[in-house]
């Protein structure tokens, strides 16, 4: 039912028909593929003109880029291709789907969030999902939803992008007699949240943590080729993530909660649900 109810909100709030049904097929899409299909699709898009190589370890340059070349060398050339760009639906939706063997309602939520990679600010962005959602135990909606109200074992809202769309979220799974009031709970702390912003406790908590958890990120050498990818992927200089450190521990909070009431956008949260009749 949660990858039901996932698929469900990605189908209402994208109307294009790329989400209107799972990345990893259906059994009617399953059914109807063809082996024409699947070499249009392999011609298209694996190929070297879209490929990323991020090499890293105990090897000499020279010897990697030999083999490296034997390896890829019966792959075509191809054309590159163009991400294509999505944006969410501007109705918003509180779709419900009732399954009577649902014995809770697993919920998520999405709102438009208008960023881009190469937003110099896009670092108070992470702060601010931090706070709300994105941190676990003492953000926003786990403290709200799962601690004081005891509605949901686990409860989050975090910052989506790639690039091809831009958005906050979230889920949550609860009883099914509490559905409706986790969801005018998650409305009223975005809207409190954009209002109001946060205090100065959460910013220094959330600093800490952020700047604090960074050895965590570069442990290991499949950590430090990830971030090196990510940095490559969203068009930013390698190293960005470390100097971006720098910038999130100067942040004041006027600046931090003028940002945060800047997003109004933030207030069009749609929700998809899996639940029974209750």
């Amino acid at each position: 039912f949660d990858y039901l109810a996932k698929n469900l909100l990605n189908a209402q709030i994208f109307k294009c028909k790329e989400f209107q049904s799972p990345n990893d097929g259906d059994e009617k899409s399953i059914e109807t593929l063809s082996l024409k299909d699947l070499q249009n699709f392999y011609k298209n898009f694996i190929h070297l003109s879209d490929l990323v190589v991020i090499l890293g370890g105990d090897l000499e340059e020279k010897q990697a880029k030999e083999d490296l070349l034997k390896l890829l060398s019966k792959l075509q050339i191809g054309k590159k291709n163009t991400p294509k760009k999505y944006e969410l639906s501007k109705n918003i939706k509180d779709e419900i789907l009732l399954r009577p063997e649902s014995e809770q309602a697993y919920i998520y939520f999405a709102t438009p969030f208008f960023a881009d990679f190469k937003d110099k600010d896009l670092y108070l962005a992470k702060i601010a999902l931090f706070v709300l959602g994105q941190g676990g135990f003492g953000s926003r909606i786990m403290e709200e939803i799962r601690v004081k109200r005891g509605l949901a074992y686990s409860a989050y809202a975090m910052l989506d992008m790639n690039m091809s769309f831009s958005r906050v979220f979230g889920y949550l799974q609860t009883k099914n007699e509490s559905a409706k009031e986790a969801k005018k709970i998650v409305k009223e702390l975005f809207e409190d949240f954009i209002k109001n912003g946060m205090t100065q406790n959460e910013l220094d908590q959330a600093k800490n943590f952020l700047i604090g958890s960074t050895p965590l990120r570069y442990e290991s050498l499949s950590k430090r080729l990830s971030m090196s990818f990510n940095e490559f992927y969203q068009g930013l200089n390698l190293g960005y993530y470390k100097e971006e450190l720098k910038l999130m521990e100067k942040v004041k909070l006027e600046t931090m909660n003028a940002y945060i009431k800047k997003h109004q956008e933030l207030l069009n949260i749609s929700f998809a649900s899996i639940q029974n009749e209750n």
